[in-house]
């Protein structure tokens, strides 16, 4: 007999998580549905090998709010104050798109490799959103250091 109890009592513990599992998957959707979502094309811009001469580069990151309510950019800062961030600071509607202009001034940096981070807030469910700048800097270009993929 006591076996058949534990039995009854999994069967019902069973049942009981089993239902209760769509009613929070439901809620959690519901509540997707009152976010904006940022998407982006890319988070990465890689700006390959460039010299001193054009050591100040830019870049756009696109992004589209596929969520469902107004997308807001709260704030944009980097690791660097020589990466700056400029971001639209209206409200972007569902569906429509617009980009993030980053620009680097590596002219009066040192020759080397770099990666920078860029920290997005923003009013998504999760508020956080990350880009990131890379590349490297020489002296002068040589032609025979040039891989075909930095070449633009």
């Amino acid at each position: 007999m006591n076996d058949m109890n534990r039995i009854l009592r999994f069967s019902v513990l069973l049942f009981a998580v089993a239902f209760m599992m769509p009613a929070k998957a439901q809620k959690d959707s519901i509540d997707n549905e009152k976010y904006p979502v940022i998407t982006f094309e890319k988070t990465t811009h890689d700006f390959g090998l460039f010299d001193r001469a054009h050591g100040d580069q830019v870049c756009w990151f696109k992004f589209t709010n596929t969520g469902n309510s107004e997308l807001l950019i709260i704030s944009a800062n980097s690791t660097c104050g020589c990466t700056v961030p400029e971001y639209p600071k209206t409200a972007i509607l569902p569906g429509q798109s617009d980009s993030i202009k980053v620009s680097y001034n590596g002219s009066t940096k040192r020759v080397g490799k770099m990666k920078k981070t860029i920290a997005l807030n923003t009013n998504c469910k999760i508020n956080s959103a990350y880009l990131y700048i890379m590349g490297e800097m020489v002296e002068e270009l040589v032609a025979d250091r040039i891989k075909p993929e930095d070449k633009k």
